[in-house]
């Protein structure tokens, strides 16, 4: 789904088929499935039209945006993530309440505010919907600790309940039966995805360790926790164009001992035939060679260090194509 394909999707909710309905679950601590809130209907009307705009100002008019894949997900900015990896349980429930009419409603006598951990908002009208996932900041639920107090008269008093603050910040939305994602720090920290990230940078590492190109592959294996390596890594074994053309590991020392930024920071085995990661550097230089960032211009001979590739599709010589016809 590029950026054009998702804000047609998502266009109904300005011109809906039918009544444009909404509705909110409650994700639990503890709890399996979400349970429905029961919302007064005059401030359905008003959260509706906040989420219209939301999805307008936050997603549609952002024209300078591009949509990624998740597994090939670069450092650019402006961009939302097409979700292709594992799915954790959380972002399931995004599917799992359309349409299902066994969900419990949320029971205020068995259960508290502050129990909620997230929101899933659908927004529908006859033919098309979108489900929104709105992760809960510890602002939004009110009363979780301390004390509250409120106004009576010309004194303070003490408020012994708990309040549910909705705001327009969502995190990912399910469209079209895809899920995109809005904003990439807060499923870092959230959603099972350090799991899932986890696992799938396990995988780039297996395929590393095949290429043999690596003396010491437990220093990679060490930085597999951490979220943000294990993100690089996870894109190598997908979308590594090293790894894809497989290209021998002698050209791969030899383009590290060549290129500027690589040759002075890279060490090598006793024989030179694998390289030796001793230095954080040497490690996300590694990853930089084989998502090929290094880069160099045809026009001016510079060197580029590329953080965001688009691929570019050669089209065949018209003019040529025609003199091979008429030959």
């Amino acid at each position: 789904m590029n950026k054009l394909e998702l804000n047609n999707a998502l266009s109904f909710v300005n011109t809906p088929q039918g009544e444009l309905q909404i509705i909110f679950y409650a994700n639990l601590e503890g709890v399996e499935q979400p349970q429905k809130l029961d919302i007064a209907e005059d401030d359905l009307t008003t959260l509706k039209q906040m989420f219209i705009v939301a999805i307008q100002t936050y997603i549609i008019t952002k024209d300078d945006y591009v949509v990624l894949q998740l597994s090939a997900a670069d450092e650019r900015g402006k961009c939302f993530y097409h979700y292709d990896l594992e799915i954790p349980q959380e972002l399931q429930m995004l599917q799992n309440v359309i349409g299902n009419d066994n969900l419990q409603i949320f029971n205020f006598n068995n259960t508290k505010l502050s129990s909620i951990n997230s929101l899933i908002v659908v927004l529908a009208d006859d033919n098309n919907e979108v489900s929104l996932f709105k992760k809960l900041s510890p602002v939004e639920v009110i009363g979780r600790g301390g004390h509250i107090f409120k106004k009576s008269n010309q004194r303070l008093e003490k408020f012994d309940d708990q309040l549910l603050r909705i705001t327009p910040k969502f995190q990912v939305i399910r469209v079209n039966g895809e899920l995109i994602i809005i904003d990439l720090n807060a499923i870092e920290k959230s959603f099972g995805f350090h799991d899932v990230i986890t696992r799938e940078a396990t995988v780039s590492l297996n395929a590393i360790n095949e290429m043999q190109l690596i003396s010491n592959i437990g220093s990679l294996q060490e930085l597999v926790n951490n979220v943000s390596f294990a993100r690089k890594l996870t894109k190598v074994a997908r979308n590594s164009p090293v790894i894809k053309h497989n290209i021998p590991n002698a050209n791969i020392i030899a383009f590290a001992k060549s290129h500027p930024l690589t040759k002075s920071k890279m060490r090598f085995n006793a024989d030179e035939t694998q390289f030796t990661l001793d230095t954080k550097v040497s490690k996300d230089l590694l990853i930089k060679i084989l998502n090929d960032d290094l880069l160099t211009s045809e026009l001016t001979k510079l060197y580029y260090d590329s953080l965001a590739k688009d691929g570019i599709e050669i089209e065949e010589d018209a003019q040529t194509t025609n003199n091979e016809v008429t030959e």
